[in-house]
């Protein structure tokens, strides 16, 4: 409704001409003509209080007539604009601003954690679409205006005494001047979906959002969040403030100072800053700094990265920031409702809601995994633990060894590992107890080494004792480092044996060190002797006699094996005993008999083979014998062996064994001369142990490929697979790979 048509309204309401109300009010029958025409849409208030009064119009109405007045006399008198300057360094939001560019209007969300850029994107988009909005770009700052909406007319041109006092009076007139025009708004730091909806532009203006909030209810929104970014951004922004000189002289020291800031752009400019101002240090005098005083050492002038987070964390719900201290103590970077739980002290409903929260400032990430933190953010949590939090610290970690128990127990146990049963049932099958052993896995070292130090040595060796056959089906060297640690822990002389018998076996089959391995076995049945204590003994020799093996004491190992299989105690653990003194027989030149301990034991594992354990004791019987009847000049047979044992590992989700199944068939294919089926086992064994991170084993089959090139005669892929095994070796680097890198280079030399 306009001023000129509810004047006609109100004029013929009350019954009169153009020429009465004229002679009534003072005002020439001309100026009543264009008004309600609309040709004059902005009465001065003279002309608008002597109307009034000739219409001798009631509060309501008389008020409807003066907003209406002062709305006509409104009008946007040409594009606006109140947009600050871009950072021209603006790096790693390519794809971002991609996306905001395809939105011709409607409403983009930027929201993500303190430090993480979303003003500065939303700028530079605004910036970038300046030929899109003619009618203009404003931004408004929400956490520094306290009334927005009369921030938002007086930067779209409305002088202060047009301004509505009502906030419904400064909406409309709002609305009225965006309609039908083509304008960009930015919000920056929107707290509520509330306030995005009263301030959003019309339709067919673009609004960007920027919060710390998902802000998850607005309709017909666009989300777009924003995380740190990659290192190779990150250092990028780094040069880009300090120099790219600076850092290509440190590239090093440079990719640790990205880490230490998190590949926060906040936390990048604020060391980048820093390092500008001060052209005489080095790199590493700024990363010593952070290292020492973290979050501190993050402040430039008006920029502080603590404070960020402060604001995030200030407005949220008790039981939230609670949770949040305490993530400060968390093992790894991933938490669910049941941890967050222990180390609150609340239930997982309540723990789950305020996981929740934290997200919705994102202060966590929302993954596959359960909710995230990182980087910076997890530093911000570790400097809020204090003293108070020492028993959520032993709760969680009681928590996380017990639900390693859990998990580990439904992989089977040998030995005196049965002695160790679960307390409570956390996994509904093997598969998700799986999967929560892979997750943490590499963080068993630090869990057992911080659950020592709260004297919960009961709890470690409970653990460590429980994942064994675990351990062996994924192998890695982390388990060395596990039942070192563990070892400490052991109270009962049998729980010691348990665990020297799986760091003597950690030695010698995954870091491939037989003598140090022996020494630990050696030990574990001393103590087997003095105690009594003789449940796990026949494991213990078993692990001693492959030690001795590898030593090169054939007949010691087969004496030491040969006892190993006297004291097991249950049939599975006796075959299993068989089956390596076939691998033993086949070592020591005597494959026929390795072949027939081999069938033997084989025939009998396949009448029980049903648990985890189960059928990798069958699949390793499987695979030795697969070896055994390449050297008895039984190749087909060999294929036959290994392609049972490749099913029995899938059935299992064995990756690493099936990569080796895989390898040592790529042998008996090639042993029967079937050099293309060679290859291709070949080719999925390299793809399996790469995704395993297995630099052994890469390195291994680039060599077998090189062979089967060398067979061929195909001189060109026989170079490619050896330069490229040695370019695995320097990779990984080890003592092992290094005397393999020097034979494959005397190779290549053509010495």
């Amino acid at each position: 409704m306009t001023f000129g048509a509810r004047l006609l309204w109100h004029r013929k309401n009350a019954g009169l001409s153009q020429e009465e109300l004229s002679e009534r009010s003072g005002v020439s029958v001309r100026a009543i003509s264009d008004m309600e025409r609309g040709r004059a849409r902005s009465p001065q208030r003279r002309t608008t209080e002597a109307l009034i009064d000739a219409l001798d119009l009631d509060e309501h109405d008389q008020a409807e007539l003066r907003r209406l007045a002062r709305t006509g006399r409104v009008a946007l008198s040409g594009p606006v604009w109140s947009l600050p300057m871009y950072v021209a360094d603006l790096v790693g939001r390519d794809a971002e601003l991609d996306a905001i560019a395809r939105m011709p209007n409607g409403l983009v969300v930027l929201h993500g954690a303190a430090g993480t850029g979303k003003t500065s994107l939303a700028v530079r988009a605004a910036h970038l679409l300046e030929g899109s909005f003619p009618d203009g770009q404003l931004l408004i700052d929400l956490e520094g205006s306290a009334q927005p909406l009369q921030r938002l007319l007086k930067d779209l041109g409305v002088p202060a005494e047009h301004v509505p006092e009502d906030v419904h009076g400064q909406t409309r007139l709002y609305r009225s001047l965006l309609a039908g025009k083509r304008l960009l708004l930015v919000l920056d730091g929107a707290s509520t979906e509330e306030e995005v909806r009263t301030l959003r532009a019309d339709p067919g203006c673009l609004t960007i959002v920027t919060s710390r909030h998902r802000l998850a209810r607005l309709a017909g929104a666009t989300w777009i969040r924003l995380g740190g970014l990659t290192e190779t951004c990150a250092v990028e922004l780094l040069a880009s403030i300090i120099g790219a000189h600076r850092v290509e002289a440190d590239p090093g020291t440079a990719r640790e100072l990205v880490r230490l800031c998190g590949t926060s752009p906040l936390a990048l400019r604020i060391a980048g800053n820093r390092l500008a101002s001060r052209p005489r240090w080095p790199l590493g005098h700024l990363v010593e700094q952070i290292e020492e005083r973290r979050l501190a050492a993050l402040t430039a002038g008006d920029l502080d990265v603590r404070g960020a987070f402060e604001v995030s964390l200030a407005h949220l719900p008790e039981t939230a920031r609670l949770v949040f201290r305490r993530l400060g103590l968390l093992v790894g970077t991933h938490v669910g409702p049941e941890l967050a739980a222990e180390l609150a002290g609340i239930t997982a409903g309540e723990a789950e809601q305020a996981l929740e929260d934290l997200t919705d400032v994102s202060l966590l990430d929302p993954d596959d995994h359960g909710y995230a933190i990182h980087g910076l953010v997890r530093t911000f949590a570790t400097g809020l633990v204090d003293a108070t939090d020492d028993d959520a610290d032993r709760r969680m970690l009681a928590w996380l060894l017990e639900t390693t128990v859990a998990a580990g127990v439904l992989f089977g146990q040998t030995g005196d590992a049965r002695r160790v049963s679960p307390r409570r049932r956390a996994f509904p099958d093997v598969a998700t107890g799986r999967r929560w052993l892979d997750e943490h896995r590499d963080l068993l070292p630090e869990i057992v080494e911080r659950a020592r130090a709260r004297g919960l040595h009961e709890d470690v060796t409970r653990a460590v004792i429980a994942v064994s056959h675990y351990a062996a089906i994924e192998p890695g060297l982390v388990w060395e480092r596990v039942y070192r640690l563990a070892l400490a822990s052991a109270r009962e002389p049998w729980q010691e044996i348990v665990v020297r018998g799986q760091l003597g076996w950690a030695l010698f089959d995954v870091a491939h060190r037989p003598g140090p391995a022996l020494e630990v076995l050696t030990g574990a049945a001393r103590i087997a002797a003095e105690s009594g204590e003789t449940g796990h003994l026949g494991w213990v020799w078993l692990i001693a006699s492959a030690s001795h093996c590898g030593l090169g004491q054939f007949d010691e190992a087969e004496r030491v094996c040969l006892k190993a299989i006297d004291s097991m105690h249950e049939p599975m653990d006796e075959h299993y005993a068989r089956s390596v003194l076939g691998v033993l027989w086949r070592l020591m030149n005597r494959p026929i008999a390795a072949v027939t301990a081999h069938e033997e034991v084989a025939k009998e594992q396949r009448a029980y083979a049903n648990t985890i354990y189960e059928l990798s004791a069958l699949g390793r019987t499987l695979g030795w014998l697969g070896l055994a009847l390449i050297d008895v000049d039984r190749p087909d047979d060999a294929v036959e062996a290994l392609t049972e044992a490749e099913a029995v590992y899938k059935r299992a989700q064995m990756a690493s064994w099936l990569a080796t199944t895989l390898w040592h068939r790529g042998l008996a294919h090639r042993a029967a001369g079937r050099l293309a089926e060679s290859d291709a086992d070949l080719d999925r064994a390299l793809a399996g142990f790469r995704a395993l991170g297995d630099g052994v084993g890469e390195i291994e089959i680039l060599r077998e490929l090189a062979d089967n090139a060398e067979s061929r005669g195909d001189h060109s892929a026989w170079q490619r697979h050896l330069r490229d095994s040695l370019a695995a070796c320097e990779r990984w680097d080890t003592d092992a790979t290094r005397e393999i890198a020097a034979e494959m280079r005397k190779s290549l030399s053509g010495g």
